[in-house]
């Protein structure tokens, strides 16, 4: 009898195992993706799209394609609960599938759950697949609000979160803003006393100086707890504090998503999948959990989506290890990462150590790699 391997998610990671199924499959074992949506969106993509750059078609690998080129069954669905002792998975809307060997890289989600979900004027990042149709939707409806107020004053954005990615999406939305000839403002706004807290004095030094140069307003110190959209909308700080928002961007740290209390997994304080240096769960069964989801033991890994990256080729030897009964390889992560902000302008900052630099050729080194990735599982 075939053994099933199921896949659930399309991070970084498995987008690697799925892409490498059909040149190295394994003999009598068949495997399975199972995702929320049918196609998924390149992370590092997002901000340019969002400032014009990209098409959104651009940015999207069309899961599809990519299971049928590698021959992997996809099913589109959300896991409900993952039972590990009876190797079980329910589906919200098909038959519960078993499993001999499951894998987990479902991401991470903003913090503030609470409130990105249920105002209308927020946009939470994620899930990434939707964020440029969910944004385009509130921002249409926005502006004929406005023109239904007869509103002559300048429309107020608001990015929450001022790590690379809100900062990011911030200058992005300031490019799009200043191409459409749009009469707007953009904060930034972070319950840290600085942006990008950990980075070196000389990033921080040459992004603020950036972010001033584009007129981009920093409200840090306190976190966003709230948007009162009860009238002029309101971006609501701990500290009391109240910002004019129309329309604000949710672009916190990251938190467990709250699907995973169905996941019975041993998790870490902050709610995240406990997880071996081999990338097998703390569980001890035919589990595997990379990218934002895993807490892996003994190593501090930031919830970048180029450590996921990484996590691919070692999940998908040990995936094959678990499976011929061998031993398994530990993930071992970078010391220094490269880091690529977009500024929406076709210029970026490149981050590597304690190097950084603001420069046209580093757009074409992002460009280049992002469209690489991209093309990867897409031809």
């Amino acid at each position: 009898m075939e053994k099933h391997l199921i896949l659930i998610g399309a991070g970084n990671a498995h987008l690697q195992v799925v892409e490498s199924w059909r040149r190295k499959r394994i003999p009598g074992v068949e495997m399975t993706l199972v995702n929320a949506f049918d196609r998924v969106a390149y992370s590092g993509m997002i901000p340019s799209t969002l400032a014009g750059i990209y098409s959104p078609s651009q940015m999207v690998i069309d899961l599809v394609r990519l299971c049928e080129r590698s021959q992997v069954r996809l099913l589109v669905d959300r896991v409900t609960r993952l039972h590990p002792d009876s190797r079980s998975i329910s589906l919200a809307h098909h038959p519960h599938l078993e499993f001999d060997v499951a894998a987990i890289n479902i991401g991470s989600v903003p913090a503030g759950e609470h409130v990105w979900q249920a105002r209308r004027n927020v946009v939470g990042v994620k899930p990434l697949t939707t964020f440029i149709d969910r944004f385009e939707n509130r921002f249409r409806e926005m502006i004929h609000q406005r023109e239904l107020d007869r509103s002559k004053e300048r429309i107020q954005f608001s990015v929450v979160g001022a790590g690379v990615a809100g900062i990011e999406l911030a200058l992005c939305l300031e490019q799009r803003n200043h191409d459409r000839g749009l009469e707007a403002d953009v904060c930034l706004i972070d319950g840290q006393p600085e942006i990008l807290c950990g980075d070196s004095t000389r990033s921080i030094r040459k992004v603020r100086k950036l972010l001033k140069r584009r007129g981009i307003d920093l409200e840090l110190g306190s976190r966003a707890v709230d948007f009162d959209d009860d009238g002029p909308g309101m971006i609501v700080l701990e500290n009391g504090k109240r910002i004019r928002s129309d329309l604000a961007i949710w672009a916190t740290g990251p938190s467990a998503p709250v699907s995973l209390s169905g996941f019975e997994l041993p998790k870490s304080e902050s709610g995240f999948l406990a997880t071996h240096r081999t990338l097998q769960s703390t569980h001890g069964g035919p589990i595997f959990v990379s990218g934002d989801v895993a807490e892996i033991e003994g190593l501090s890994v930031p919830k970048s989506g180029v450590y996921s990256v990484r996590q691919g080729p070692v999940l998908q030897s040990n995936l094959h290890r678990y499976l011929s009964n061998l031993p398994l390889l530990k993930f071992q992560p970078q010391v220094n990462s490269l880091s690529l902000l977009a500024c929406g302008d076709e210029t970026a900052i490149l981050r590597y150590g304690g190097f950084t630099v603001h420069s046209r050729w580093a757009w074409y080194l992002k460009n280049w790699i992002d469209q690489s990735w991209v093309k990867r599982f897409s031809s």
